[in-house]
């Protein structure tokens, strides 16, 4: 008997430890995502945002997805989508280039989703040896429109080019706990 309690103690723990914490909620946006264990969310009226844990000062950028609501009223998934990669994306940064692009059910709900890569430029938190603060850098991105009734869901996951590979696989875990919050 105390072995077969052990063993469920071990079940129990194994399935506590899945590396995700607490679900966020975001009551204006009315939808809710769970980030990886480690990561920041913060929440702005219908926008949220999932900081990566920091990788030290060498770190300029910071690796984030953010989740943000639009109208979708009267606009197809397909059409919504093709619009950002077509037309949107590519007079919006600088370099576009698409790279891959499929679809996915979230949670019941239709969903469409890009990888792509840009140039971007910023302002970094310390300013360099030469005394400017402004950054450049090749980013990847992948990019999610998740349709619900007259609303569309954007995920955009942003990363440097050569860190992406690292970070996929968690920016696509967070966004597949995405559910809309009635």
């Amino acid at each position: 008997m105390a072995r077969l309690a052990f063993t469920f103690l071990i079940i129990g723990l194994s399935f506590g430890a899945s590396g995700q914490t607490s679900e966020k909620i975001n009551h204006e946006g009315h939808y809710a995502f769970t980030p990886l264990k480690g990561w920041n969310a913060r929440i702005s009226g219908t926008d949220s945002y999932v900081y990566a844990p920091a990788d030290g000062a060498m770190d300029p950028w910071d690796e984030k997805l953010e989740f943000s609501i639009t109208s979708g009223e009267n606009i197809e998934l397909d059409h919504a989508f093709n619009f950002y990669t077509t037309v949107d994306f590519p007079e919006v940064y600088a370099q576009f280039e698409l790279i891959n692009q499929g679809e996915e059910e979230i949670n019941g709900l239709p969903a469409k989703w890009a990888v792509f890569t840009f140039s971007g430029q910023g302002t970094a938190s310390a300013a360099t040896a030469s005394g400017d603060s402004t950054i450049s850098a090749n980013l990847q991105a992948l990019f999610y429109v998740i349709k619900k009734g007259d609303s569309l869901y954007l995920v955009n996951g942003v990363t440097e080019k050569n860190l992406f590979a690292r970070f996929d696989s968690s920016f696509r875990t967070i966004i597949r706990t995405f559910r809309v919050k009635e």
